[in-house]
């Protein structure tokens, strides 16, 4: 035993502290062997009941592993399935609706994240067990599209801004229309000679009820009517501004949100779907 040390410490001035004492372990179970001592059998039997325990405990870490794999797996998919639900509201299609297309866009940017955690899911999923076969092909279709659905994000920027400011130009030129019907009708109300010309000037207000009969004179009920319409097209005027400045305010605000949102959204995607130079497993 004493020159199986000395080889040991002769061994350790070349190599290593670990290649030493491997060397160390490889000599005393050899002389336990060639010596025949009593416990060789017992030191035999510690030493395969630890291999043992050491194949169980991996193999339930693999186990373990790859249940876990399964269910991050469906849980993205189950994120995934729930950012294309709110969908089935916008049923029917109207691809020709501004409103329409917007409620989309907001659809897509409201639930975008679960889209992204989902995925981001799924490829967990592929970490937490490689050698899976579906797992691993169906992250691989996901991190190949998903550059695809981070150029989408980024197209949503400039459509939704195109949408919103026609949709605010639409609203403001539907009220503008309003204001310029009640100034064509004062002029008409204003010029009138004779009650049929009052009432057919008071049926171009949308929504009018028919003027009854005069019970005073003409140029009396005239003066009443400029009086209301006047105060109708102030009204509609200050009605106008305010909702137009209103309008503007709220568009900013969305659009400086609705922006941020759909950057962080690409980024995340981009990153996903990233190529890397990592071997996959046979």
């Amino acid at each position: 035993m004493t020159l199986f040390v000395l080889m040991i410490g002769m061994d350790v001035q070349k190599k290593s502290w670990h290649e030493a004492n491997c060397l160390l372990k490889f000599f005393c179970l050899l002389f336990l062997i060639v010596a025949g001592q009593q416990g060789s059998e017992q030191a035999f039997d510690e030493l395969s009941k630890s291999i043992n325990e050491s194949e169980l405990i991996k193999e339930r870490r693999w186990k373990d592993r790859a249940d876990a794999a399964r269910f991050t797996f469906w849980g993205g998919i189950t994120l995934v399935a729930a950012f294309l639900v709110p969908f089935f509201n916008l049923i029917p299609v109207q691809a020709q609706d501004p409103t329409w297309q917007l409620n989309l866009i907001g659809n897509l940017m409201s639930n975008g994240i679960w889209a992204l955690l989902g995925t981001l899911l799924i490829c967990l999923a592929r970490v937490l067990n490689q050698s899976d076969r579906m797992i691993r092909n169906r992250t691989l279709l996901i991190r190949n599209l998903a550059s695809w659905v981070a150029l989408g994000w980024l197209l949503l920027i400039p459509l939704q801004l195109f949408l919103s400011v026609r949709l605010i130009n639409s609203l403001s030129a539907r009220e503008i229309g309003e204001i310029q019907n009640l100034q064509r009708v004062s002029r008409q109300v204003s010029s009138a000679s004779s009650e049929d010309d009052l009432r057919n000037a008071m049926a171009r207000i949308p929504n009018q009820p028919p003027m009854p009969r005069l019970t005073v004179p003409v140029e009396v009920a005239k003066t009443n009517l400029l009086a209301q319409l006047q105060s109708n097209l102030n009204a509609a005027k200050n009605r106008q501004e305010q909702r137009s400045s209103s309008r503007w305010q709220t568009w900013l605000r969305e659009a400086f949100r609705n922006t941020v949102q759909c950057g962080i959204l690409a980024f995340g995607f981009l990153a996903i779907g990233k190529k890397r130079n990592i071997p996959l497993p046979d």
